[in-house]
Order: C-alpha cells, then structure tokens, then sequence
C-alpha cells in the first residue's frame, strides 16, 4: 500500500508542474511532424531551377517541360540565374541551354549544356543533376534531348572554387552547433537555477556587486566554455574528416566568437522561461531540438517543407549554419560574411536584453 501511495503523490507533484506535462506531450507531435514532413515524400517541388533558355527550340522546350514535373523552373536570363544562385542563394543551381541547341541536336551535333553551381548545397545539386538524368529518359519520346552522344553537361561553381562537398561537411558543422547549443542553453539555465535554489544569488546581492555584474560574469564563463567546446569540435572535424575552416583560420574564429555570443543570449532567453529546476529539461530539449531541425542542422534546408524554409531564419542555428557554410564551403571572407555576422550579433544582443529583463521581473 505505501508503494502505491507514494507513487500516486509523485503523480500528483508531476500533474502540478503543466508546463512540464505540455512540454512532454505536444512537443514530442510537433517534432515527430517536422521530421516526416522533411524526410518523407520529398518531391522536389521545393527546388527552385533557374533555367537561362537561348535556344528557345523544340530541344529545350521538351527538356522544360520535363523538369517542370520535378522542380520548379523559372526561366531568367543569364545575369539573374548567376545572381539567383551566387548572390541571393536562393537556387542551388541555374542550367543554361545554348543557342542553336535544337538546331544542332536534330542535326546529330553534339551540344554542352551549363549548370551554374553552388557546391555548398551539395546534396541540392546532386538532386537537381539526378532530376536531369530522370529527365533524359522521360524526354526520350520527346526528341531526347539529353542524349549522351549529343549533349554533354558542363558545371561551373560560381560561389567558390571547389565542385563537390562531402557529408562530413554538413554534418560536423550542424551537430557541433547543436551540441554547443545543448551545453550553453543547459549549463546558463542549471547555472542560474542552482543559484536561486542555494540562495547564492541573496548572499551576493549584500556585496557590492551589481545585478549586470553578477548576471554577466556567469554568462561569460558558460561563453567561455562554448567558445573552446566549438573550437574542438570543429579542430576535431578538421583532422578526422577533411572539413575545411575556410580561407583564413582568423575569419573562422571571429565567426566562432560570434556565434558562441548569438547562442549565449538565446540561451539565457529560453532559461528564463523555465520557472522550476524540473522544467529545464523539457524546455531545453525541446527548444534545441526544434531549432536545430529547422535551422538546417540536421539536414539541407532545400529538404523542409516551403513553409520553413521561410521560417528558418527565426532561429540562431539558420545563421550560424548560413555563416560557417559561406565559411568553409563558399571561401567567403570576413567582409563576405559581414551582414551574417551582423545579424548573428543583433539577434544576440537582443536575445541578451529581453533575457535579462525576464531574468530580473522573475526575482
């Protein structure tokens, strides 16, 4: 009997806590939705391919139209299909059809066709070549024009300098900022807990010792420590599996610094709403894991569903993974990354102030 009894008061104390209970219920839906939405029936329709058509023949109508069931084309001019691709990266890759491609196939010349490429979203590149090669038997009826004697394909990168990427090269990156992410958000939000709960933090207000002060220097220490546990990860990624750390190993670590900082004040934001020890770790676990999948940590971002694609830039992991792969995939310099550092450090800073605000109305 006393078994029972004490179980059914633990069940009483967790009832109690309802964040916590709606937390271990409709997280565990919404994640579960995200991750069948993104991994299951993915068709493509997602993938936008400029298409720059010079040729404007039966040929590279026929090729149009057959990708047109797999992708979404948007046929542009040269200038816009570079910029679609290289500056707004939008588009993984733009195909231009030359002139007199229909001409010279039905004439049984042979003709290269030119996919401008940004090898940083491999996975969507390697896509849109596989969409290319279904389209050369679909076409078949069609004229073929993706006839292997008659048409070659030729592939330019004008993001970088490199034509291929490795898995490594997404995958380090996404979860070395997912588990740097954990350990801040857990160890700020423990951290502040633990001082409340041992009554640190009204010993310390009788010193001559500020409220920023005190806030900041245990800010400061958990930066510390996320700033040395991202410079391993990535150093370990970089003799293990080849990933690169971009152009200049100082732009890397002024990237480092920055994104350590975003993810400190995201961290010190997401604490404040947990109002109990018991509640750090369903909150914690359930804002990592929610950001990190839609912030492109665990796969591409051409792989979620159109909707969060838009929306994942409300997240800190979409910039901080938008950052490095300019970094280490485009050879993007500092100047080059500017406007994501910028970003980085205003999301930060405003994480930090609307943070410290909740921190103080809590005491």
């Amino acid at each position: 009997m006393s078994l029972v009894a004490i179980a059914l008061k633990d069940l009483r104390l967790i009832a109690r806590d309802r964040a916590a209970l709606l937390f271990t219920i409709l997280v565990p839906i919404v994640v579960i939705t995200i991750v069948a939405e993104t991994l299951g029936g993915h068709d493509g329709g997602s993938i936008l391919l400029p298409v720059v058509n010079d040729d404007q023949g039966p040929v590279a109508e026929a090729l149009i139209e057959t990708l047109r069931k797999h992708v979404e084309v948007m046929e542009v001019d040269r200038a816009r299909a570079e910029a679609l691709v290289g500056g707004e990266k939008r588009a993984a890759a733009a195909l231009v059809l030359p002139e007199r491609l229909s001409k010279r196939y039905l004439g049984g010349q042979p003709s290269t066709l030119t996919l401008l490429t940004d090898p940083a979203k491999g996975t969507e590149v390697n896509t849109v070549k596989a969409y290319l090669m279904l389209a050369d038997t679909e076409a078949a009826a069609l004229a073929d024009p993706l006839s292997e004697k008659l048409l070659g394909l030729d592939e330019h990168n004008v993001t970088g300098s490199r034509l291929t990427t490795t898995s490594f090269e997404q995958n380090v990156p996404g979860f070395s900022v997912m588990f740097v992410l954990m350990s801040t958000l857990f160890g700020v939000a423990f951290g502040l807990r633990d001082e409340r709960d041992w009554g640190t933090v009204t010993r310390l207000r009788m010193a001559p010792i500020g409220r920023g002060t005190l806030l900041g220097g245990k800010l400061l220490a958990r930066y510390a420590v996320g700033v040395v546990q991202m410079l391993i990860l990535f150093a370990f990624g970089h003799f293990a599996f080849g990933v690169s750390l971009g152009p200049s190993v100082l732009t890397f670590v002024v990237l480092t610094l920055v994104v350590v900082f975003c993810m400190t004040g995201f961290s010190l934001l997401v604490a404040t709403f947990a109002r109990t020890r018991e509640q750090i770790i369903p909150i914690g676990l359930t804002v990592v894991m929610l950001v990190c999948a839609i912030g492109g940590c665990w796969w591409p971002l051409f792989m979620e569903p159109s909707w969060l694609q838009r929306a994942s830039h409300v997240t800190p992991t979409a910039w901080a993974m938008d950052g490095i792969s300019d970094l280490i995939l485009r050879d993007s310099t500092l100047r080059g990354i500017a406007p994501t550092l910028a970003a980085l450090l205003g999301y930060g800073l405003a994480c930090l102030g609307v943070g410290a605000r909740l921190y103080r109305l809590a005491d």
